[in-house]
């Protein structure tokens, strides 16, 4: 989906996306008829592959036109077959829309602001990705904006000497570094994807020499996450942290940082497991 070429095919539609179970009391109604069709009797034992992922169009009132699954044929890891594959798929749902040409509008589009763009809000924006090879899409950084007071800046004010800083104290931002868009860390009960709750590690915090007005500091140290789940899942990292104050205060000013990891990724049919790269980028909104 984040291809150029299904980008520019997809520009006259409207976006939007549901995520759930065929267990769901709430599921919407094209989506139910998704299903029905894909999981109708019989239909399991034809040769194609399926994902848990399917991809619908839909006529001006909301009626199902056509709808396939996002892998299919093609296999994950073959990125230029599953492009392909869903150019001729959108282009067959849009030759049977009520008009085979959709407009596009004319209105002017005013120009993409990220997350905590707005005047007034504090904290820090998240920019996550996932270097699996084996899915592009989730290699497209992903962006979270965390608010923040000023009690959540206090393990990070100023050092007047080199001092640790226990990370589980910065968990209201560390806890969004987790890979986007991969749901196989779900809850079996409630099919809800799990979050990340467990924090550890420590982080050193040194002073550095003042440049110009501001003062700096410099947060380096491991990292462990773990999420929600009973069965002790986890991985790790190192952070690296920037911080600069005023001369004249301990608060933290900015800070920018990285964090790179590894990512244990279990391929549910194999049986095996993949370390994939984590990378997080961290930055504090303009205030």
């Amino acid at each position: 989906m984040s291809d150029p070429r299904v980008v520019a095919a997809l520009k006259p539609y409207i976006i939007t996306a549901w995520s759930g179970h065929r267990g769901d009391a709430d599921i919407p109604k094209p989506i139910r008829e998704v299903w029905a069709h894909k999981f109708r009797p019989g239909r399991q034992k034809q040769p194609i592959q399926q994902s848990n992922v399917d991809i619908a169009i839909l006529s001006p009132r909301g009626e199902l036109v056509h709808s396939f699954d996002a892998v299919g044929k093609a296999g994950y890891g073959r990125a230029p077959e599953m492009v392909n594959r869903t150019l001729t798929q959108i282009r067959y749902a849009t030759s049977h829309l009520p008009s085979s040409r959709p407009r596009i509008s004319s209105r002017k589009l005013s120009l993409f602001r990220l997350p905590g763009s707005r005047t007034g809000q504090t904290g820090l924006r998240v920019f996550v990705t996932f270097d699996d090879q084996l899915m592009p899409a989730y290699r497209r950084p992903v962006v979270e904006f965390v608010p923040l007071n000023r009690h959540d800046w206090l393990p990070l004010t100023w050092p007047e000497k080199k001092r640790d800083v226990d990370a589980s104290l910065l968990a209201k931002w560390l806890s969004q570094v987790y890979p986007p868009g991969v749901m196989e860390r779900v809850d079996k009960v409630t099919k809800r994807p799990f979050a990340i709750t467990r924090v550890s590690g420590t982080l050193s915090l040194s002073p550095q020499t003042p440049y110009g007005g501001e003062r700096y500091a410099v947060a380096s140290g491991r990292v462990r996450l773990g999420d929600s789940s009973d069965d002790d899942f986890s991985y790790s990292g190192n952070l690296d942290l920037v911080l600069t104050y005023t001369r004249d205060a301990p608060e933290v000013q900015t800070v920018k940082g990285i964090f790179r990891g590894l990512y244990p990724r279990t391929d549910r049919f194999r049986g095996t497991t993949r370390q994939i790269a984590l990378y997080a980028v961290f930055e504090t909104c303009p205030r």
